[in-house]
């Protein structure tokens, strides 16, 4: 059963007209999905170390719309405060069901113009498929995307829209997904084709996520350890401290890259762990704490330990990373 704000939304893309004209033919099917934002109570920040995080949904919400056609192209517009934002693009440009490109040259085709990277967080969602699936798409569509949940604010933004997007898209055309699918492949959306090094919390809370209940989910890699519900004389707020959030920063990566170069190192120390989040604190002080650059550089690093245990980022030679200053006194 829809919830009444999607039903809101249904009425109003049905009657959306783009340069004077309806966008999606009135005769055709539209497929509709809604997806929430997420707030982070606990543990966020090292997910993609492993950690055990609390997570609980909100109110605010992407919706998308997607209609089949039998051109192969596809259609998007984002409806934005300021103005709606249009991209298309020809599905051969994802390569063919046999032989998708890589995930580094779709990167690279939303990278050739930063106005449409907005755009990779829909349209990646189809190489995706098309790589982890083996989805065929012989024919395009048009989608619409809106979206209510704050962007730059912390509160999973893209990951909404790609969840929003897998889900209409799997719907419309045929192909069979589990929630724990769905957010992982939303998270290759955001790893390997819009290039954000996100952790996996987003997708698993946006998909996942229960109205008056706080998730918690160990992400090693996304295990849901399960739910708390939220006493009626309880509330939460986020409050917004004015400071841009982008999880594609550089800050956001170098501090994901800093965590990994870390586990490398301890690794070569003897740590026997995947996941920093396991190593205990006593653990850490007595065997490996003096034994840690307080930073290195990227070329240092890689000239000592090779790559880092990461599929998501990679290390820049010229930059030097932190990797105990959360440790200092």
């Amino acid at each position: 059963m829809m919830s009444s704000d999607l039903n809101q939304f249904k009425q109003a893309a049905e009657a959306f007209q783009f340069n004077g004209r309806l966008f999606f033919n009135p005769e055709q099917k539209i497929t509709f999905a809604r997806s929430p934002g997420r707030l982070d109570v606990m543990g966020g920040i090292a997910d993609y170390s492993g950690s055990l995080v609390l997570e609980m949904s909100i109110a605010e919400a992407t919706f998308a719309a997607i209609q089949t056609h039998s051109e192969p192209a596809l259609e998007i517009i984002s409806q934005r405060e300021d103005g709606d934002s249009y991209f298309q693009m020809p599905l051969a440009a994802f390569g063919t069901a046999h032989r998708p490109i890589p995930y580094v040259d779709g990167a690279a085709y939303f990278q050739k113009d930063p106005e449409n990277r907005w755009a990779s967080y829909v349209a990646g969602v189809f190489l995706v498929l098309m790589r982890e699936k083996e989805a065929t798409f012989s024919h395009g569509a048009k989608i619409l995307i809106r979206s209510d949940v704050p962007e730059g604010k912390g509160v999973s933004s893209s990951a909404a829209i790609e969840v929003a997007t897998m889900l209409a898209i799997a719907k419309a055309y045929s192909i069979d997904l589990d929630p724990i699918e769905t957010a992982i492949l939303s998270q290759m959306v955001e790893n390997k084709v819009a290039g954000a090094p996100c952790g996996i919390m987003d997708q698993m809370t946006v998909v996942n996520g229960r109205k008056g209940q706080l998730m918690a989910l160990l992400c090693q890699p996304a295990t849901i350890e399960g739910y708390v519900d939220i006493p009626a004389n309880f509330a939460f707020w986020g409050i917004d401290s004015g400071i841009r959030h982008a999880v594609s920063g550089a800050d956001y990566g170098s501090v994901r890259v800093g965590a990994f170069m870390g586990l490398k190192i301890l690794q070569s120390l003897g740590y026997k762990g995947d996941y920093l989040a396991n190593l205990a604190p006593s653990e850490f002080e007595q065997h490996y704490r003096n034994k840690l650059p307080e930073s290195l550089e990227g070329a240092d690093f890689l000239e000592q330990y090779g790559e880092l245990p990461d599929t998501v980022t990679t290390v820049e030679p010229e930059r030097v990373y932190w990797m105990l200053a959360v440790w200092k006194t």
